[in-house]
Formats: structure tokens, C-alpha cells, sequence
């Protein structure tokens, strides 16, 4: 690739970054205030290095945005900034901005000119008509508009529907593989093939994306909840695992031990799994010999011996706590291992935030994770856990919560991987009916605040099932 080329590649998000902040200053602050004149410069700085040789376009197509010839890749931190910026564009009708070459000497106020008539041209029926001829009127001559034709405009309400789709393909390719082998078990070896093909897959997408895969636990499948546990555990454990930079072979064994964990309570009776209240002393016995009987299972797995050494340890150990009270009790285990301390986190936080016939009263993530913290080096291994905490924020992707102003959201990612407290946040907005819809996208942690005005912050986490609310239905995409 090109010097030339490889400018926009390198600069593209900056670019849509510094445009979009300079938008948003100049529709709330005077010419003269110090966050306007700021905005301009950073923005007129990388438009100088884009435009080093000659006109640069910021293209909008099928709600991607396209730099200089060359598409912007998908960034996480980027992502609520591409999302506004394409539909601010689309509102007014506009498919590109040329930046002509003579842009790098045009003056700060024209810039600022520019903008508010930017801002300004949404309040008419046709915008991008007024906006060309206030642009002549005011000789703003250094960049040119193109509408937006049909066909740029992408059919459907996301561009990413297809990484939600093969996701969620993912998910529930992995329900199936777990119930196969919890369906076959008994009669024999059952080969696991399909199960390692899965988790491989799976360490693939959370190496990608580990924000998507942490979204896909916000599915719940009641009707196979066990397994839909399992799928939610191995995930979780793995994200964890690859925020403790775990290698991917470390990753893959990870997940078969999520997948396998509760294969032991395939032989509890539902009557004991499902039960409503408290179980007697026979039906709490017959629980806690899951991980021991679900080892048992894994040895009749038609796997190699190096392979089930591997995935054994994990599963019986995953009720068994730090200080090695639990389930089950033994005498040759004198401390867990890094399998068992992981799985023993993301089981116990999937079953707390999980609704379950058993269980109709969750816990919120955030209370969760609380309560979590209050048995770390007891219950919990404190840094594994810290870790834990960590990756899934102060409030956990997926969580529904309300805003300082009152309103509903839903927390999509924490962008800056050292910021986990103010996260990207989608508004829910409320139909009126009890249904819920998209609203508009905010980062909390890149705001700009206007004068007299604070922060908007979140208040507390709301149970989604309070507000009727299927936080997988907006994460996700689920129509």
C-alpha cells in the first residue's frame, strides 16, 4: 500500500472523531469559547495531514464511512461516533464531503461557518438544498457535498447485522453440542468433534470481538437452561481467560471445560434441578454430586487421555470455593486450579444473573458483582476476580439501566479498555404501550458537557424483566 493511501487508513477515525466533536461544540458553545477554538484546531491539523496530497472525501455508504478511497475498519471505541456521524449525515441527506486542497487554508471562523449552517440545515424540508446555497451565499468554496443516493443507503437498520447473525449462529451451534453429548453420553463414547470445532469457533469471535461474545450471555434460553448456562459460562470463562492473555490452545480448553461443567446434573432429576424452595437434605446430596458424576462423563468422552487430563479438573472443581469449603469435599486437592478458579466466577455470576423457575428473582449485574466482591479471597481467587470486574465494567454490557436525567439505557461496551466506569450507552425509549425502541447511542465517557450543566451518569441497574425488557432483543439486534 501507498504512503498515499495508507494516510486514511491511519487517520480515518481521528478524523471522524475530531468532525464529529467540532459539530456538537459549535451547536452548543459561542465562536469565542475556548472548546470551539480547541475543536477547530485539532480538526484543521488533521485535515492538513489528509490533504498533504490534494482533496480528500469522507464517504458515507451503507452506514460505513469511506476516507480517501479506503473503507474505516470496524473499532470498538470508534463505533457510537460511526453510528451518530451516519445518521446526522443521513438526516441530511448527504453521501459525501470532498475536502478540497485549498481546505488547508481556509480560516478557523469559516470552518466554524460551515458548521453551523451544518447544523443549522435540519430544520428544513430539504436540507441539503438549503445547505448547498448557504454554502454559496457564503462562499465556502474549499469542499464540496454529494447527496446520498439509494443505493447507498444500507437496507436495514444495523451494518453489522451479519457479525450479529453468524454470533448468534455461534451461540446456539454451541447449545446443540452440548446437548448432543448430554443426550448420548450415557449410551457410550460420544465423539467431541463438533465440540472442540465450537470451541474453537468461539475463541476465534472472542479474539475479535469480546464485547459481542460478552453480549451474546444476555441470551437466556429458559426452556434449555441448562445448557444455555454451560454456553454462557464457557464464554465468559474464555473472555476472562483472554483478558489474562491465555493462549489459544489455554482459550479452547477453556471453553470445552464451560461447555462440559454441568454435564454431571444430566442425571440429577428435574424434579431436584427444577424445584421451587428449598431442597431437603436427599435433593441437596443429589446436586452435589454433579461435578463428581459430570467427571465421569467426561472420561467416557471418545477424546484423547492428554485432552481429558485437561478438561477434568475444571468441571469437578467448580463449586468448590478458595478457601475449599463447597461442593464436592475432598482430601487430594489442596488449592484450585486457574480452570477451576475461573469457572467457580463465571458460573456463580451467569447463575446470579440468570431468571430461572427455580430462581424467578435475579440479581442485577452490577448488585452481582457486589455481592461477588464481598467473598473475594474467600469464595473468589481477589485478582482473578478483580480481573473479572474489570473486563465486565462497573456495569456489565448487557445491564439495563437508568440515567441521572431519568431516562432508560442499556449498556453496549466499554470502548477504552482503561475506562471501565462510563460506558456506551443505548437509550431505550419507551412507546407508551410497555414497548421498547432504540433511542440514540451516547458514550458516557466522551461527552461534552455544556455550561451550568453536569455529567450525564448512571443512577442504578435495573432487573430488565421489571421493565420487560430483553436486553439480547437491542444488543443483538433480535427482531
Amino acid at each position: 500500500m501507498s504512503e498515499r493511501r495508507s494516510i486514511p487508513e491511519r487517520l480515518g477515525h481521528d478524523f471522524l472523531r475530531a468532525l464529529y466533536h467540532m459539530i456538537n461544540t459549535v451547536r452548543m458553545y459561542q465562536d469565542n469559547n475556548q472548546l470551539v477554538q480547541t475543536s477547530v484546531s485539532s480538526f484543521q491539523n488533521i485535515l492538513n495531514e489528509l490533504t498533504i496530497g490534494g482533496d480528500i472525501s469522507l464517504l458515507l455508504y451503507r452506514s460505513r464511512f469511506h476516507l480517501g478511497g479506503e473503507k474505516l475498519p470496524y473499532r470498538r471505541d470508534a463505533a457510537f461516533i460511526v453510528y451518530n456521524m451516519a445518521e446526522f449525515f443521513s438526516k441530511r441527506g448527504i453521501g459525501s464531503v470532498n475536502f478540497l486542497g485549498s481546505s488547508r487554508n481556509v480560516l478557523p471562523e469559516d470552518i466554524i461557518t460551515f458548521l453551523r449552517l451544518l447544523n443549522d440545515a435540519i430544520r428544513h424540508d430539504k436540507p441539503l438544498d438549503w445547505l448547498e446555497q448557504k454554502l454559496k451565499e457564503h462562499d465556502v468554496s474549499w469542499l464540496q457535498l454529494s447527496p446520498q443516493r439509494d443505493e447507498d443507503i444500507e437496507v436495514g437498520e444495523n451494518p453489522d447485522d451479519e457479525r450479529y447473525e453468524q454470533a448468534r449462529k455461534k451461540y446456539f451451534a454451541a447449545i446443540e453440542a452440548v446437548r448432543e453429548v448430554a443426550n448420548k453420553v450415557n449410551q457410550g463414547m460420544v465423539g467431541i468433534r463438533k465440540s472442540r470445532r465450537v470451541a474453537q469457533n468461539l475463541v476465534d469471535m472472542i479474539q475479535e470481538d469480546s464485547t459481542l461474545m460478552i453480549g451474546l450471555t444476555t441470551l437466556k434460553d429458559y426452556d434449555n437452561y441448562l445448557y444455555a448456562h454451560s454456553v454462557n459460562v464457557a464464554l465468559l470463562a474464555a473472555c476472562l481467560g483472554r483478558h489474562i492473555e491465555l493462549s489459544d490452545i489455554a482459550l479452547e480448553h477453556l471453553v470445552i471445560c464451560g461447555l462440559f461443567h454441568d454435564l454431571g446434573k444430566v442425571d440429577v432429576p428435574k424434579e431436584v434441578l427444577l424445584k421451587h424452595g428449598t431442597l431437603t437434605d436427599e435433593e441437596w446430596d443429589l446436586l452435589k454430586a454433579h461435578p463428581v458424576i459430570g467427571v465421569r462423563k467426561i472420561l467416557m468422552l471418545n477424546a484423547t487421555p492428554s485432552l481429558r487430563s485437561r478438561i477434568i479438573l475444571g468441571p469437578f472443581e467448580h463449586h468448590l470455593n478458595l478457601d475449599m469449603t463447597g461442593y464436592p469435599r475432598t482430601l487430594f486437592i489442596g488449592h484450585l486450579s486457574l480452570i477451576g478458579k475461573i469457572l467457580h466466577i463465571t458460573d456463580v455470576y451467569e447463575a446470579m444473573t440468570a431468571e430461572t423457575v427455580y430462581r424467578p428473582k435475579s440479581y442485577t449485574p452490577d448488585h452481582a458483582l457486589r455481592q461477588m466482591w464481598a467473598e473475594a479471597g474467600k469464595s473468589f481467587d481477589a485478582i482473578l476476580l478483580k480481573r473479572f470486574i474489570h473486563m465486565m465494567g462497573i456495569y456489565p454490557i448487557g445491564s439495563v439501566v437508568e440515567l441521572s436525567d431519568g431516562s432508560i439505557g442499556l449498556v453496549m461496551d466499554y470502548p477504552n479498555e482503561d475506562e471501565r466506569s462510563l460506558p456506551l450507552v443505548l437509550r431505550l425509549v419507551n412507546d407508551g404501550k410497555g414497548n421498547w425502541r432504540r433511542g440514540e447511542m451516547i458514550y458516557l465517557a466522551d461527552q461534552i458537557i455544556k455550561e451550568g450543566s453536569s455529567r450525564l451518569t448512571i443512577v442504578r441497574g435495573i432487573p430488565p424483566a421489571k421493565l420487560h425488557i430483553n436486553p439480547a432483543e437491542f444488543f443483538l439486534h433480535i427482531k
